[in-house]
């Protein structure tokens, strides 16, 4: 109880009253109309919750719980309603094949507001709750990803099968990263983290090998200018980092092996060493 009082204040009232409402009509308009399609009454409830727990970020299960309780309410007026006005002749009432004789007969108001209640609790009450906590953590999973891609700059991609240079030449900057990430990780290397920087020109991957790390900057530039390789060499010292590699899918020009200063153990891959080492 203590828990369910201290979650209440966090219940986002608009979308749970509003998603209990329109469950509570569909649910009603299934639960009148022919047997066959009752069956597929039973998908609603979980359905909102499902959408429900995509819209809160908070109290998945309760808000769950909640939608089920308001909408097994709602559903009782509607029902209840219904009946009234069968009752007074205004619609017609449902009917019904009698397990006993196999007769087809019709409710009565009173029977099929009982009826509901009890057919319509196994469903309406803890459905909802099951799907407002697999809708939310999904949700919440989706929304992990969305950030991580945000605070790395982008997302490394798939690619066609290389086998030849120039399908090495052409990969995009997210394909040559998974190139690369998935080429070292056969010869032991672990991919840790990856950003992309400058506006998508540079990728770095965060490599380990036997305990120690690796900051590998990779580009796709027709020509590598020794800009990368100093930017390089000031972010390994930045980060404590004692090796870096520089790999492009195309070439260096002849200057950026003179970036390396201050004994800094900077490896450079071209295009073609890089496919050499793949076949």
């Amino acid at each position: 109880m203590a828990r369910v009082q201290h979650g209440l204040p966090e219940i986002d009232w608009r979308w749970t009253l509003l998603t209990a409402l329109v469950m509570a009509v569909l649910w009603c308009l299934l639960f009148l109309m022919q047997n066959v399609l009752q069956i597929l009454a039973g998908i609603i409830p979980v359905t909102a919750g499902l959408f429900l727990g995509r819209k809160v970020k908070r109290q998945l299960a309760l808000h769950g719980v909640l939608l089920g309780l308001i909408g097994y309410t709602f559903g009782a007026i509607i029902v209840g309603t219904y009946g009234l006005l069968g009752a007074l002749g205004i619609v017609p009432l449902p009917m019904v094949q009698s397990p006993e004789t196999g007769n087809i007969l019709q409710v009565g108001a009173t029977d099929l507001v009982l009826f509901y209640l009890s057919f319509s609790a196994l469903a309406m009450i803890p459905f909802p709750a099951f799907g407002a906590i697999m809708g939310g953590r999904a949700e919440q999973r989706q929304r992990a990803m969305r950030e991580q891609i945000e605070v790395r700059g982008g997302q490394l991609e798939r690619h066609a099968p290389v086998r030849l240079f120039d399908d090495l030449q052409g990969l995009s900057l997210p394909q040559f990263g998974t190139y690369v990430s998935d080429l070292y990780r056969k010869y032991g290397f672990t991919l840790t983290d990856y950003k992309f920087l400058h506006k998508d020109k540079h990728l770095d991957l965060e490599l380990e090998y036997q305990g120690e790390t690796y900051l590998a900057r990779l580009s796709v530039e027709d020509k590598v200018r020794p800009g990368i390789v100093q930017s390089l060499v000031q972010d390994m010292q930045r980060r404590g980092i004692k090796k870096g590699i520089v790999l492009t899918s195309t070439e260096f020009m002849p200057d950026v092996r003179k970036a390396i200063k201050g004994g800094a153990q900077i490896l450079l891959v071209d295009g073609k060493t890089l496919f050499e080492i793949a076949q």
